[in-house]
Protein backbone atom coordinates (compact mmCIF):
# COMPACT_ATOMS: atom_id res chain seq x y z
CA UNK A 1 0.00 0.00 0.00
CA UNK A 2 0.98 3.48 -0.14
CA UNK A 3 3.40 5.30 2.21
CA UNK A 4 4.98 8.45 1.87
CA UNK A 5 7.49 7.42 4.24
CA UNK A 6 9.18 4.59 1.87
CA UNK A 7 11.74 5.27 -0.50
CA UNK A 8 10.77 5.57 -4.01
CA UNK A 9 12.34 2.46 -5.13
CA UNK A 10 10.87 0.84 -2.66
CA UNK A 11 7.63 2.07 -2.81
CA UNK A 12 7.50 0.94 -6.23
CA UNK A 13 8.62 -2.68 -4.97
CA UNK A 14 5.88 -2.38 -2.80
CA UNK A 15 3.41 -1.62 -4.79
CA UNK A 16 4.76 -4.35 -7.26
CA UNK A 17 4.72 -6.56 -4.53
CA UNK A 18 0.93 -5.58 -4.02
CA UNK A 19 0.11 -6.28 -8.00
CA UNK A 20 2.46 -9.93 -7.07
CA UNK A 21 0.24 -11.48 -4.16
CA UNK A 22 -3.34 -10.16 -5.47
CA UNK A 23 -2.89 -12.12 -8.89
CA UNK A 24 -1.47 -14.85 -7.36
CA UNK A 25 -4.37 -16.03 -4.96
CA UNK A 26 -4.56 -19.30 -3.84
CA UNK A 27 -3.01 -20.76 -7.36
CA UNK A 28 -0.28 -22.87 -7.11
CA UNK A 29 2.93 -21.17 -7.76
CA UNK A 30 3.64 -23.38 -11.03
CA UNK A 31 0.32 -23.94 -12.40
CA UNK A 32 1.34 -25.51 -15.63
CA UNK A 33 0.76 -28.96 -14.41
CA UNK A 34 -2.62 -28.01 -13.11
CA UNK A 35 -3.48 -25.44 -16.79
CA UNK A 36 -2.56 -28.93 -18.87
CA UNK A 37 -4.56 -31.08 -17.08
CA UNK A 38 -7.60 -28.84 -17.92
CA UNK A 39 -6.58 -28.39 -21.36
CA UNK A 40 -6.80 -31.89 -22.25
CA UNK A 41 -9.56 -32.85 -19.80
CA UNK A 42 -11.85 -29.74 -20.50
CA UNK A 43 -10.36 -27.35 -22.85
CA UNK A 44 -13.37 -25.01 -22.77
CA UNK A 45 -14.68 -24.86 -19.62
CA UNK A 46 -17.84 -23.81 -17.34
CA UNK A 47 -16.54 -21.07 -14.58
CA UNK A 48 -13.19 -18.85 -14.34
CA UNK A 49 -10.38 -19.78 -13.32
CA UNK A 50 -9.01 -17.22 -11.94
CA UNK A 51 -11.64 -16.73 -10.00
CA UNK A 52 -11.78 -20.44 -8.56
CA UNK A 53 -7.80 -19.22 -7.12
CA UNK A 54 -9.30 -16.36 -5.90
CA UNK A 55 -7.20 -14.24 -8.37
CA UNK A 56 -8.52 -10.76 -9.90
CA UNK A 57 -10.49 -11.51 -13.22
CA UNK A 58 -11.23 -8.92 -16.21
CA UNK A 59 -13.88 -11.67 -17.51
CA UNK A 60 -15.51 -10.39 -13.56
CA UNK A 61 -13.14 -8.07 -12.11
CA UNK A 62 -16.46 -6.39 -10.28
CA UNK A 63 -17.44 -9.71 -8.89
CA UNK A 64 -21.08 -9.42 -10.64
CA UNK A 65 -21.29 -13.14 -11.03
CA UNK A 66 -21.13 -12.37 -14.88
CA UNK A 67 -21.41 -16.21 -16.74
CA UNK A 68 -17.61 -17.09 -17.51
CA UNK A 69 -16.09 -19.80 -19.68
CA UNK A 70 -12.49 -20.85 -19.71
CA UNK A 71 -10.17 -21.17 -22.29
CA UNK A 72 -7.07 -23.46 -22.57
CA UNK A 73 -6.34 -24.31 -26.07
CA UNK A 74 -3.94 -22.36 -28.34
CA UNK A 75 -6.00 -22.51 -31.17
CA UNK A 76 -9.17 -21.48 -29.34
CA UNK A 77 -7.83 -18.59 -28.19
CA UNK A 78 -6.21 -16.90 -31.31
CA UNK A 79 -9.38 -17.65 -33.01
CA UNK A 80 -11.23 -15.47 -30.38
CA UNK A 81 -8.46 -12.99 -30.27
CA UNK A 82 -7.87 -12.72 -34.10
CA UNK A 83 -12.30 -11.89 -34.24
CA UNK A 84 -12.97 -8.62 -32.84
CA UNK A 85 -16.63 -8.83 -34.00
CA UNK A 86 -17.72 -11.38 -32.27
CA UNK A 87 -15.98 -11.46 -29.33
CA UNK A 88 -15.41 -8.19 -27.55
CA UNK A 89 -13.06 -6.21 -25.33
CA UNK A 90 -14.93 -3.58 -23.48
CA UNK A 91 -14.85 -5.80 -20.15
CA UNK A 92 -11.27 -5.35 -20.02
CA UNK A 93 -11.61 -1.63 -18.64
CA UNK A 94 -14.39 -3.04 -16.03
CA UNK A 95 -11.39 -3.62 -12.91
CA UNK A 96 -9.56 -0.05 -12.97
CA UNK A 97 -11.09 2.04 -15.83
CA UNK A 98 -12.85 4.57 -13.53
CA UNK A 99 -9.47 5.38 -11.94
CA UNK A 100 -8.15 6.66 -15.36
CA UNK A 101 -11.87 8.03 -16.66
CA UNK A 102 -12.59 4.68 -19.25
CA UNK A 103 -9.70 5.93 -21.46
CA UNK A 104 -8.56 2.35 -22.05
CA UNK A 105 -7.50 1.68 -26.09
CA UNK A 106 -7.69 -1.78 -24.45
CA UNK A 107 -11.54 -1.74 -23.49
CA UNK A 108 -12.33 -0.21 -26.91
CA UNK A 109 -13.95 -2.04 -29.70
CA UNK A 110 -14.58 -1.69 -32.91
CA UNK A 111 -13.91 1.79 -35.34
CA UNK A 112 -13.42 3.58 -32.26
CA UNK A 113 -10.55 1.07 -31.58
CA UNK A 114 -9.61 1.19 -34.76
CA UNK A 115 -9.49 4.74 -35.43
CA UNK A 116 -7.66 5.65 -31.91
CA UNK A 117 -4.62 2.96 -32.27
CA UNK A 118 -4.21 4.31 -35.60
CA UNK A 119 -3.90 7.75 -34.82
CA UNK A 120 -1.59 6.57 -32.01
CA UNK A 121 0.56 3.63 -33.14
CA UNK A 122 3.01 5.27 -35.30
CA UNK A 123 5.84 5.97 -32.34
CA UNK A 124 4.99 2.27 -31.35
CA UNK A 125 6.14 1.01 -34.96
CA UNK A 126 8.98 -1.71 -35.01
CA UNK A 127 10.81 0.67 -37.59
CA UNK A 128 10.65 3.70 -34.95
CA UNK A 129 11.62 1.63 -32.46
CA UNK A 130 14.60 0.00 -33.39
CA UNK A 131 16.06 3.57 -34.25
CA UNK A 132 15.86 4.19 -30.73
CA UNK A 133 17.99 1.17 -29.76
CA UNK A 134 21.26 2.67 -29.64
CA UNK A 135 20.49 6.55 -29.26
CA UNK A 136 18.14 5.81 -25.98
CA UNK A 137 17.69 2.47 -24.98
CA UNK A 138 21.45 0.79 -24.71
CA UNK A 139 22.42 4.25 -22.82
CA UNK A 140 20.33 3.79 -20.29
CA UNK A 141 20.59 0.42 -19.45
CA UNK A 142 24.30 0.53 -19.90
CA UNK A 143 25.51 3.97 -18.22
CA UNK A 144 22.64 4.41 -16.05
CA UNK A 145 22.25 1.11 -14.26
CA UNK A 146 24.67 -1.80 -15.12
CA UNK A 147 27.68 -0.59 -15.51
CA UNK A 148 27.04 1.04 -11.90
CA UNK A 149 25.58 -2.37 -10.54
CA UNK A 150 28.95 -4.07 -12.04
CA UNK A 151 31.24 -3.16 -8.86
CA UNK A 152 29.44 -4.52 -6.73
CA UNK A 153 29.15 -8.19 -7.68
CA UNK A 154 25.59 -8.67 -6.88
CA UNK A 155 22.59 -7.10 -7.08
CA UNK A 156 18.59 -8.18 -6.56
CA UNK A 157 18.31 -7.55 -10.53
CA UNK A 158 14.11 -6.64 -9.56
CA UNK A 159 14.98 -3.70 -7.12
CA UNK A 160 17.98 -2.32 -8.74
CA UNK A 161 17.43 -2.78 -11.90
CA UNK A 162 13.40 -4.83 -13.86
CA UNK A 163 12.08 -2.00 -12.00
CA UNK A 164 13.40 1.57 -12.71
CA UNK A 165 15.36 0.71 -16.38
CA UNK A 166 12.05 0.21 -17.97
CA UNK A 167 10.33 2.97 -16.37
CA UNK A 168 13.87 5.31 -17.31
CA UNK A 169 13.73 3.94 -20.92
CA UNK A 170 10.24 4.70 -22.14
CA UNK A 171 9.62 7.85 -19.54
CA UNK A 172 12.10 9.64 -21.66
CA UNK A 173 10.62 8.14 -24.85
CA UNK A 174 7.13 9.74 -23.94
CA UNK A 175 9.52 13.26 -23.67
CA UNK A 176 9.38 13.65 -19.73
CA UNK A 177 11.90 15.23 -17.72
CA UNK A 178 14.30 13.79 -15.84
CA UNK A 179 13.69 13.86 -12.50
CA UNK A 180 13.42 10.57 -10.31
CA UNK A 181 10.74 11.73 -8.10
CA UNK A 182 8.45 12.34 -10.97
CA UNK A 183 9.36 9.40 -12.94
CA UNK A 184 9.19 7.16 -9.75
CA UNK A 185 5.80 8.75 -8.41
CA UNK A 186 4.19 8.31 -11.89
CA UNK A 187 5.68 4.49 -11.93
CA UNK A 188 4.06 3.87 -8.52
CA UNK A 189 0.84 5.10 -9.26
CA UNK A 190 0.55 3.20 -12.64
CA UNK A 191 0.83 -0.15 -10.56
CA UNK A 192 -1.49 1.24 -7.95
CA UNK A 193 -4.38 1.51 -10.79
CA UNK A 194 -3.39 -2.47 -12.15
CA UNK A 195 -3.31 -3.31 -8.16
CA UNK A 196 -7.32 -2.08 -7.83
CA UNK A 197 -8.83 -5.24 -8.70
CA UNK A 198 -8.80 -7.35 -5.44
CA UNK A 199 -10.63 -11.14 -5.21
CA UNK A 200 -10.25 -10.23 -1.18
CA UNK A 201 -13.10 -7.71 -0.73
CA UNK A 202 -11.60 -6.03 2.46
CA UNK A 203 -8.43 -5.96 0.39
CA UNK A 204 -10.40 -4.14 -2.71
CA UNK A 205 -12.08 -1.60 -0.20
CA UNK A 206 -8.44 -0.58 0.09
CA UNK A 207 -7.10 -0.54 -3.13
CA UNK A 208 -9.97 0.18 -5.25
CA UNK A 209 -10.51 3.78 -3.76
CA UNK A 210 -6.37 4.07 -3.66
CA UNK A 211 -6.53 3.37 -7.52
CA UNK A 212 -8.92 6.49 -7.16
CA UNK A 213 -6.34 8.45 -5.60
CA UNK A 214 -3.50 7.31 -7.56
CA UNK A 215 -5.37 7.63 -10.85
CA UNK A 216 -6.47 11.72 -10.32
CA UNK A 217 -2.61 11.85 -8.58
CA UNK A 218 -1.36 10.94 -12.45
CA UNK A 219 -3.35 13.39 -14.28
CA UNK A 220 -2.72 16.47 -11.98
CA UNK A 221 1.05 15.64 -12.58
CA UNK A 222 1.00 15.18 -15.78
CA UNK A 223 -1.27 17.90 -16.80
CA UNK A 224 1.43 20.83 -15.91
CA UNK A 225 4.52 18.67 -17.48
CA UNK A 226 2.32 18.76 -21.02
CA UNK A 227 1.34 22.06 -21.07
CA UNK A 228 4.97 23.06 -20.51
CA UNK A 229 6.01 20.82 -23.40
CA UNK A 230 3.71 22.71 -25.68
CA UNK A 231 4.81 26.24 -23.97
CA UNK A 232 8.50 25.33 -25.59
CA UNK A 233 7.26 24.88 -28.66
CA UNK A 234 10.12 22.38 -29.55
CA UNK A 235 8.34 19.27 -30.95
CA UNK A 236 10.79 16.50 -30.55
CA UNK A 237 10.42 12.86 -32.02
CA UNK A 238 9.09 11.66 -28.84
CA UNK A 239 5.51 10.09 -27.86
CA UNK A 240 4.49 13.80 -26.64
CA UNK A 241 5.97 15.53 -29.99
CA UNK A 242 3.62 12.91 -31.83
CA UNK A 243 0.44 13.51 -30.10
CA UNK A 244 0.98 17.23 -30.16
CA UNK A 245 1.34 17.68 -33.84
CA UNK A 246 -0.77 14.35 -34.90
CA UNK A 247 -4.74 14.98 -35.70
CA UNK A 248 -7.83 12.57 -35.25
CA UNK A 249 -10.71 13.00 -36.94
CA UNK A 250 -9.27 16.50 -38.44
CA UNK A 251 -9.11 18.02 -35.65
CA UNK A 252 -5.07 17.78 -32.93
CA UNK A 253 -5.46 17.10 -29.00
CA UNK A 254 -5.87 19.39 -26.62
CA UNK A 255 -3.63 19.12 -23.48
CA UNK A 256 -6.30 17.51 -21.04
CA UNK A 257 -7.06 14.54 -23.88
CA UNK A 258 -3.29 14.35 -23.74
CA UNK A 259 -3.19 13.72 -20.60
CA UNK A 260 -5.67 11.53 -20.65
CA UNK A 261 -4.11 9.62 -23.05
CA UNK A 262 -0.40 9.50 -21.97
CA UNK A 263 -1.69 8.66 -18.33
CA UNK A 264 -3.76 5.65 -19.86
CA UNK A 265 -0.49 4.43 -21.70
CA UNK A 266 1.51 5.05 -18.58
CA UNK A 267 -0.60 1.84 -16.80
CA UNK A 268 1.18 -1.00 -19.72
CA UNK A 269 4.70 1.24 -20.03
CA UNK A 270 6.91 -0.29 -17.08
CA UNK A 271 5.63 -2.94 -14.64
CA UNK A 272 5.23 -5.95 -17.53
CA UNK A 273 8.59 -5.38 -19.10
CA UNK A 274 9.96 -5.82 -15.54
CA UNK A 275 7.96 -9.07 -15.07
CA UNK A 276 8.92 -10.28 -18.69
CA UNK A 277 13.03 -9.40 -17.44
CA UNK A 278 12.84 -10.98 -14.44
CA UNK A 279 10.73 -14.27 -15.28
CA UNK A 280 13.52 -14.78 -18.47
CA UNK A 281 16.36 -14.07 -15.81
CA UNK A 282 14.85 -16.67 -13.48
CA UNK A 283 14.31 -19.39 -16.56
CA UNK A 284 17.67 -18.83 -18.08
CA UNK A 285 19.82 -18.74 -14.67
CA UNK A 286 17.80 -22.42 -13.80
CA UNK A 287 19.27 -23.50 -17.23
CA UNK A 288 22.63 -22.59 -17.50
CA UNK A 289 23.36 -24.29 -20.87
CA UNK A 290 20.85 -22.46 -22.47
CA UNK A 291 21.98 -19.47 -20.95
CA UNK A 292 25.46 -20.71 -22.38
CA UNK A 293 24.45 -20.98 -25.64
CA UNK A 294 22.46 -17.43 -26.07
CA UNK A 295 25.84 -15.79 -24.48
CA UNK A 296 28.23 -17.47 -27.44
CA UNK A 297 25.94 -16.28 -30.28
CA UNK A 298 23.88 -13.13 -29.40
CA UNK A 299 22.32 -13.72 -32.64
CA UNK A 300 19.96 -15.89 -30.36
CA UNK A 301 18.92 -13.02 -27.95
CA UNK A 302 15.62 -12.13 -30.10
CA UNK A 303 14.80 -16.05 -29.40
CA UNK A 304 15.71 -16.15 -25.94
CA UNK A 305 13.30 -13.40 -25.18
CA UNK A 306 10.45 -14.73 -27.40
CA UNK A 307 11.02 -18.39 -25.74
CA UNK A 308 11.14 -17.40 -22.30
CA UNK A 309 8.30 -15.06 -22.68
CA UNK A 310 6.56 -17.87 -24.37
CA UNK A 311 7.23 -20.10 -21.92
CA UNK A 312 6.29 -18.46 -18.86
CA UNK A 313 4.13 -15.32 -19.92
CA UNK A 314 3.45 -12.46 -17.39
CA UNK A 315 0.37 -11.54 -19.10
CA UNK A 316 -0.97 -15.02 -18.11
CA UNK A 317 -4.64 -14.48 -19.26
CA UNK A 318 -7.22 -12.27 -21.20
CA UNK A 319 -10.53 -11.57 -21.28
CA UNK A 320 -13.34 -11.06 -23.97
CA UNK A 321 -17.43 -10.99 -24.11
CA UNK A 322 -19.50 -12.94 -26.68
CA UNK A 323 -21.44 -10.43 -28.92
CA UNK A 324 -23.41 -13.15 -30.31
CA UNK A 325 -24.00 -16.94 -29.79
CA UNK A 326 -20.83 -18.65 -31.03
CA UNK A 327 -19.97 -22.21 -30.86
CA UNK A 328 -15.84 -22.64 -30.10
CA UNK A 329 -14.26 -26.30 -29.74
CA UNK A 330 -17.59 -27.76 -30.21
CA UNK A 331 -19.54 -26.14 -27.11
CA UNK A 332 -22.28 -23.75 -27.15
CA UNK A 333 -21.17 -20.32 -26.07
CA UNK A 334 -24.14 -17.65 -25.19
CA UNK A 335 -24.32 -13.95 -26.12
CA UNK A 336 -23.24 -12.28 -23.25
CA UNK A 337 -20.75 -14.47 -21.96
CA UNK A 338 -17.41 -13.75 -20.94
CA UNK A 339 -14.56 -16.06 -21.76
CA UNK A 340 -11.19 -16.01 -19.74
CA UNK A 341 -8.43 -17.22 -22.09
CA UNK A 342 -5.51 -18.72 -20.21
CA UNK A 343 -2.31 -17.29 -22.52
CA UNK A 344 -0.25 -19.03 -20.00
CA UNK A 345 -1.61 -22.59 -21.33
CA UNK A 346 -2.34 -22.23 -24.44
CA UNK A 347 1.48 -21.21 -24.93
CA UNK A 348 2.35 -24.95 -23.60
CA UNK A 349 -0.14 -26.31 -26.17
CA UNK A 350 1.18 -29.69 -27.38
CA UNK A 351 -0.80 -29.31 -30.40
CA UNK A 352 1.06 -26.16 -31.39
CA UNK A 353 4.41 -26.50 -29.32
CA UNK A 354 6.72 -29.53 -29.62
CA UNK A 355 7.83 -30.38 -25.83
CA UNK A 356 6.30 -27.10 -24.71
CA UNK A 357 7.65 -27.41 -21.00
CA UNK A 358 11.60 -26.88 -22.42
CA UNK A 359 13.40 -24.03 -23.07
CA UNK A 360 14.41 -24.22 -26.53
CA UNK A 361 16.08 -21.41 -28.38
CA UNK A 362 15.73 -23.21 -31.93
CA UNK A 363 11.74 -23.78 -31.46
CA UNK A 364 9.99 -23.40 -34.49
CA UNK A 365 7.31 -20.40 -33.63
CA UNK A 366 4.68 -20.11 -33.99
CA UNK A 367 2.50 -16.76 -34.24
CA UNK A 368 3.00 -15.81 -30.07
CA UNK A 369 -0.17 -15.08 -27.75
CA UNK A 370 2.14 -13.37 -24.76
CA UNK A 371 1.44 -10.01 -25.76
CA UNK A 372 -1.76 -10.81 -27.20
CA UNK A 373 -3.06 -11.37 -30.61
CA UNK A 374 -4.99 -9.54 -33.51
CA UNK A 375 -6.37 -5.90 -33.48
CA UNK A 376 -5.49 -5.64 -29.82
CA UNK A 377 -2.33 -6.65 -30.08
CA UNK A 378 -0.29 -4.78 -27.31
CA UNK A 379 0.99 -1.81 -28.87
CA UNK A 380 4.13 -0.98 -26.73
CA UNK A 381 5.28 -4.80 -27.76
CA UNK A 382 8.42 -3.54 -29.92
CA UNK A 383 9.67 -1.02 -27.15
CA UNK A 384 9.32 -3.92 -24.76
CA UNK A 385 11.14 -6.54 -26.93
CA UNK A 386 14.02 -3.96 -27.78
CA UNK A 387 14.35 -3.21 -24.08
CA UNK A 388 14.26 -6.67 -23.17
CA UNK A 389 16.80 -7.63 -25.81
CA UNK A 390 19.28 -5.01 -24.41
CA UNK A 391 18.98 -5.56 -21.14
CA UNK A 392 19.66 -9.50 -21.73
CA UNK A 393 22.37 -8.57 -23.59
CA UNK A 394 23.89 -6.49 -20.82
CA UNK A 395 23.59 -9.40 -18.17
CA UNK A 396 25.44 -11.54 -20.35
CA UNK A 397 28.54 -9.71 -20.14
CA UNK A 398 28.58 -9.78 -16.37
CA UNK A 399 31.00 -12.70 -15.54
CA UNK A 400 29.65 -16.18 -14.10
CA UNK A 401 26.38 -14.44 -13.10
CA UNK A 402 24.31 -16.73 -11.15
CA UNK A 403 21.91 -17.09 -8.56
CA UNK A 404 22.91 -15.62 -4.88
CA UNK A 405 23.52 -18.48 -2.37
CA UNK A 406 22.49 -16.38 0.61
CA UNK A 407 19.48 -15.61 -0.89
CA UNK A 408 15.81 -18.29 -1.37
CA UNK A 409 15.62 -19.42 -5.02
CA UNK A 410 13.25 -16.90 -7.01
CA UNK A 411 10.14 -18.23 -7.39
CA UNK A 412 7.95 -16.99 -10.48
CA UNK A 413 4.40 -17.08 -9.19
CA UNK A 414 0.77 -16.21 -10.16
CA UNK A 415 -1.89 -17.37 -12.71
CA UNK A 416 -1.82 -13.65 -14.43
CA UNK A 417 0.57 -11.00 -13.80
CA UNK A 418 3.38 -13.72 -12.65
CA UNK A 419 6.51 -12.65 -11.73
CA UNK A 420 9.21 -13.12 -8.95
CA UNK A 421 9.69 -10.89 -5.66
CA UNK A 422 13.18 -10.74 -6.65
CA UNK A 423 15.81 -12.06 -8.40
CA UNK A 424 18.88 -11.78 -6.10
CA UNK A 425 22.65 -12.86 -8.14
CA UNK A 426 26.52 -12.84 -7.92
CA UNK A 427 28.86 -12.14 -10.82
CA UNK A 428 32.61 -12.08 -10.98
Amino acid sequence: MSSKSLDPLDQMVADYSLVTNGYSGEAPANPYPMLAEKRSQCPVMQGDILKEHMVPSMADYMMTGRPTMSLFRYEDIRSVLMNPTDWLSYIVGDGFGAAVDNMLITAMDGEEHDKFRATLQKPFMRPQIRKLIDTLIRPVVEDEFVNRLKPNGKADLLREFALPFPIRAMYAYFGFPHEEDLLSNLASWAIQVVAAPQADPEVAKITVPQSMVAGQSMYDTLFPVIQAYRKRGEMRHDILGHMMEVEHEGKRFSDEEITAFIRMLLLAAGETTTRSFANMMVQLLENPDVMDEVRQDRKLIPKAVMETMRRDPTAGAVARMAARDVKLGGVQIPKGTAVLCSIAAANRDPETYEDPDRLWLKRPMRPLLSFGFGPHICMGMHMALAELEVALDAMLDLPNLRFDPDYPHPEIKGLNMRGPDAVHVLWD
